[in-house]
């Protein structure tokens, strides 16, 4: 009787397991559902040339992190780095994405702002000057 049902048993408790796992991980991959759509969203309205800019700044960036954690731990391993060097080069690679694309969409309020600002500074520096 014991080996009749044991199958089933399995099956059903694979199956919860299944179940339970799903409600666990839901989050996570709604997470990486939303990062990946929105990073392939705000690549596809930028031109060759950002996307190009966007990578190199992207891999110096990443090596520079990468490197410095792990000559802070003082152990150098390969496969770690790796790991390292995916996840941080991908939430860079999204952040400048996003970055560049607000540069661009608000490029004349941020030249105002900045005008402002060299204005400013000029104007502080010739009034201690005079």
């Amino acid at each position: 009787m014991k080996k009749l049902f044991a199958p089933f048993i399995s099956i059903g408790v694979f199956i919860l397991f299944i179940y339970i796992l799903s409600y666990v991980l839901e989050p996570v991959t709604n997470f990486l559902a939303w990062f990946f759509l929105t990073k392939k969203e705000v690549e596809n309205t930028l031109t060759t040339g950002q996307a190009i800019l966007i990578d190199i700044f992207t891999h110096i960036v990443t090596y520079c992190i990468v490197g410095a954690i792990f000559n802070a731990l003082g152990a150098f391993d390969k496969n770690g780095m790796h790991l390292l060097y995916v996840i941080i080069s991908e939430l860079i690679s999204l952040g400048l994405a996003i970055l560049m694309r607000f540069i661009i969409d608000y490029y004349w309020i941020i030249f105002i702002i900045l005008g402002i600002m060299v204005l400013t500074v000029i104007g502080f520096y010739l009034y201690k000057k005079f």
